[in-house]
């Protein structure tokens, strides 16, 4: 009785080693991207400097329903957070969902600003 249940779980375990190394790597773009081609259901990330301790932050704008914002997420520079005032990295994780051509925008401000102080327009091609 044991033996099909240990067969089972040495099945099991097989499956999951040799396809949990089977996903696409999902591919890191920086502002000095203007233009990302990938497929539709492709996820990608753009990473940006930031230092949120100076109350400024990026925020995503599409108009497109096309692509969607999987995550936003924050490393700093300094793995130990000891540096007052340190920099880092915001990471946006999007996925292209269907074949289309359009444009989206990042906004580098402080929330009571008006105007930011910076802005990025990327181009999708997603085929």
């Amino acid at each position: 009785m044991k033996k099909p249940a240990v067969f089972m779980l040495s099945l099991v375990c097989t499956f999951s080693l040799v396809f949990s190394g089977c996903s696409p790597e999902v591919k890191t773009y920086t502002d000095a991207d203007t233009l990302i081609e990938c497929q539709a259901g492709d996820e990608f990330i753009v990473a940006l400097p930031a230092n949120p301790s100076t109350g400024y932050s990026w925020e995503f704008q599409s108009v497109s329903s096309k692509i969607y914002l999987v995550e936003k997420t924050y490393t700093p520079d300094n793995a130990d957070n000891t540096l007052v005032g340190g920099g880092g990295t915001e990471y946006f994780r999007l996925k292209a969902l269907d074949i289309d051509e359009t444009e989206f925008w990042f906004y580098y401000s402080r929330p009571w600003d008006s105007v930011p102080l910076e802005t990025l327009v990327i181009n999708l091609k997603v085929s």
